[in-house]
């Protein structure tokens, strides 16, 4: 059921006044409902409040029957309306419902337009050409060829979305490898940086000994130089002083172990030095 709400007023000098009155409401034809009951062609009225509102209960309206509704019935103010009524959960308004022409159930908006046409197909490939065909025309094909195609193209859409996130998967893989590549090149480029700034510093470090080296051994040289220069120095020294003392000794006689015979001159030294021996002997 959906509920109707109906408010009626009428003019007056400055504003609207509440009316009083009936609204009658009829399917129009005999239909069977959901629940296969023969619903016939029988009214039932409802009184306006003194506010001049109403809210009825009606049953959602389908291509086998529309709702009649005369508005302030037997009165001189009567008026019919044919009406859809939609299948709501929510209240709706009676000026919103779609009015209809109630001989051929279409909206009376709609009034004077081309009706829809229906023609049936086989297969969809003959839907299509009768599609084009009338181009005005709706055209319809049977359900099984319609699910099957359906169905072959969900398969297709699954086969490919299936490849997608193989694809996808795959690339994955590939940017990760990739990355796992950089940032082994990059810790290889590091070591070699350390290797290369290592290098540097033996480099350095060796060129600094072999320096040191060289200095030290200059050194060394220097004072080696230096030391032969004071040897020889403090040898010409020695030989001169030496040439000096012999220049200046007096002559003391005959060196030792020679066999020369003394001179006649020397007799009379001699000869005191064997009497002192003869002396001391005696």
């Amino acid at each position: 059921m959906t509920q109707i709400h109906i408010k009626i007023m009428k003019p007056k000098t400055g504003g609207l006044d509440p009316v009083t009155g009936t609204l009658r409401f009829r399917p129009v034809r005999r239909h069977f409902d959901a629940a296969k009951n023969l619903i016939i062609a029988a009214s039932f009225d409802a009184d306006l409040s003194e506010d001049s509102e109403l809210t009825v209960d009606l049953l959602p309206t389908t291509p086998a029957f529309v709702w009649q509704v005369v508005e302030l019935a037997d009165s001189p103010q009567a008026y019919t309306r044919y009406v859809e009524v939609p299948n709501s959960q929510t209240k709706v308004e009676y000026a919103d419902l779609v009015e209809v022409d109630p001989a051929t159930f279409v909206p009376k908006d709609m009034a004077g337009s081309q009706l829809l046409k229906v023609r049936r197909a086989a297969t969809q490939s003959e839907a299509e050409a009768l599609s084009a065909q009338y181009p005005d025309v709706l055209v319809f094909f049977d359900e099984t060829a319609t699910t099957m195609k359906a169905a072959m193209a969900m398969s297709t859409l699954e086969s490919i979305t299936a490849e997608a996130q193989t694809n996808a998967a795959l690339a994955k893989s590939a940017m990760l490898s990739a990355q796992s590549s950089a940032d082994s090149a990059t810790a290889t480029q590091s070591d070699l940086n350390i290797l290369a700034s290592n290098a540097n510093t033996l480099a350095a470090s060796v060129a600094n000994d072999s320096q040191t080296v060289a200095d030290t051994a200059n050194a060394v040289a220097a004072k080696g130089e230096s030391a032969i220069a004071t040897i020889d120095s403090t040898v010409q020294a020695v030989k001169d002083k030496a040439e000096s003392a012999s220049a200046v000794l007096p002559s003391t006689g005959t060196p030792e172990g020679t066999t020369e015979e003394p001179d006649t001159d020397t007799d009379t030294t001699v000869e005191p030095k064997a009497k002192k021996a003869a002396v001391k002997g005696a």
